[in-house]
């Protein structure tokens, strides 16, 4: 039978008290350094200032990129102007359903004509292209133009005294065919360079087709 014997307890109350001080005195476990250490651990992760930095940087760029395409969108408008598209992109006026298309640089590459003969070409019952009724003089003005820019024209008596026709062969049976409307349209092209030669020229949009009765 063991007994109860203060001293040792007393030993044993000595024998922790020493092993608590020397446990106080021993160095504290040295964490590890840097980033690689686990957040379980207890550690608290140092901050990192720089990641807020790199944000910012990027939601800049992100603006400034935004930013430069808006401006770009807006010079393109502003260069459009409010009408449309620029002049340079402007279709063309169509030609009529049917008619080959005929441009002033068609009419200026064929070769100029000398001068009509006297006399009056046209037939009964024919149908002759008239381009202008007016005075002689402005009447002679243009036949000598349009022959120069290939057009077999011709400058006739006009219905009253003191006026002349200038009409553009061929003549026509009927006026509307495929050839009367290509002759129209040569006519029409160059009646635009007419215009833009002189003030006051008529662009020559108006011609006819007029049959003869002789």
């Amino acid at each position: 039978m063991n007994r109860y014997d203060p001293g040792m307890q007393r030993r044993g109350k000595a024998t922790l008290y020493e092993l608590m001080r020397k446990g106080a005195g021993d160095p504290a476990p040295s964490r590890p350094a840097g980033a690689g250490f686990s957040l379980g651990s207890g550690a608290i992760e140092p901050r990192r200032p720089w990641k807020a930095w790199a944000i910012l940087g990027l939601l800049v760029a992100v603006a400034v990129v935004v930013t430069g395409i808006v401006l770009m969108r807006d010079r393109a408008s502003n260069e459009q102007g409010p009408g449309g598209p620029p002049p340079s992109t402007v279709t063309p006026p169509a030609t009529p359903k049917g008619a080959p298309a005929s441009t002033p640089a068609l009419s200026q590459a064929k070769p100029a004509l000398p001068a009509a003969a006297a006399g009056d070409p046209r037939k009964a019952g024919l149908n002759y292209l008239v381009v202008m009724t007016g005075p002689t003089a402005a009447s002679a003005e243009l036949t000598t133009y349009l022959r120069s820019k290939g057009l077999d024209a011709w400058q006739v008596s006009g219905n009253n005294a003191g006026l002349s026709k200038v009409i553009v062969l061929p003549a026509s049976t009927t006026g509307s065919d495929q050839a009367a409307e290509t002759l129209k349209n040569e006519v029409k092209a160059v009646g635009r360079l007419w215009k833009a030669a002189k003030a006051g020229n008529p662009d020559l949009s108006d011609c006819y087709y007029e049959k003869y009765k002789g």
